[in-house]
């Protein structure tokens, strides 16, 4: 996989002199607890190593995952001096399990014991693969840079009612498949959303999210590779301090 951190660390090093440059106590802090609805799209995965000595290279496509609930929380603050500007720490889990489905394998794939999905796979060329439900979980932590737009401005509510909002940033995928190792792999998130507030304490907030990641975990001397494209639906509460 291409390694991401020539990208990641410009990116870190423009938030850290941009938050450095604005004093702690101008900030407005919040704290974001949501949940919803995670679809991963259809996408192939492949296999590459050896098992009991035989070399193995190959993929199974248009595989399809489970869509599953997305529970996670935020943490950041707004800058009272640019207070379009905010930064967000991220921490959200969401379980894209692969379905019970007959897929097609392309290439070289042997494993007779089902030792790495928990079903036989043989494919020499092209054929059918039967593929029982299989356990997966997705961790994301982001660090994300966000920007809104205050509206309904008044005495009460000085950064405004009601606040359309995006942001996007670097993330860190912790992926836990059945039977393989788990490992964290560098991905992104982006997003959108519209926050309106009760109290100058306390909001709601709806929230479309997308988010990446080119997955690759081992078995043993076998590499699962395969490509997480995920759009969320997410709804929450949120404290201001």
């Amino acid at each position: 996989m291409r390694d991401t951190r020539g990208q990641l660390l410009p990116l870190a090093i423009t938030l850290v002199w941009l938050a450095a440059g604005v004093p702690p106590a101008a900030a407005e802090w919040f704290a974001d607890l949501y949940g919803g609805a995670a679809f991963t799209e259809n996408n192939h995965f492949s296999l590459d190593g050896h098992i009991d000595g035989v070399a193995v290279a190959g993929q199974v496509e248009n595989v399809r995952y489970d869509p599953s609930f997305s529970v996670g929380g935020r943490g950041g603050y707004w800058f009272e001096s640019f207070k379009f500007f905010g930064l967000g720490l991220d921490v959200d889990h969401f379980r894209p399990d692969i379905s019970s489905q007959t897929a097609v394998g392309r290439g070289t794939i042997t494993d007779s014991r089902g030792a790495l999905l928990g079903v036989p796979i043989n494919v020499s060329g092209v054929g059918p693969v039967k593929l029982r439900e299989v356990d997966l979980h997705i961790t994301t932590f982001a660090f994300d840079l966000m920007l809104r737009w205050p509206m309904l401005e008044d005495r009460g509510f000085p950064n405004g009612r009601l606040q359309p909002y995006v942001m996007g940033g670097p993330a860190l995928f912790l992926q836990h498949l059945e039977g393989f190792d788990t490992r964290p792999t560098h991905g992104a998130e982006t997003g959108s959303g519209v926050f309106w507030a009760f109290t100058r304490n306390f909001g709601l907030f709806s929230e479309y999210r997308y988010t990446y990641v080119r997955a690759a975990l081992n078995s043993g001397e076998i590499v699962f590779r395969t490509h997480l494209s995920t759009h969320q639906l997410l709804g929450g509460v949120s404290f201001r301090f």
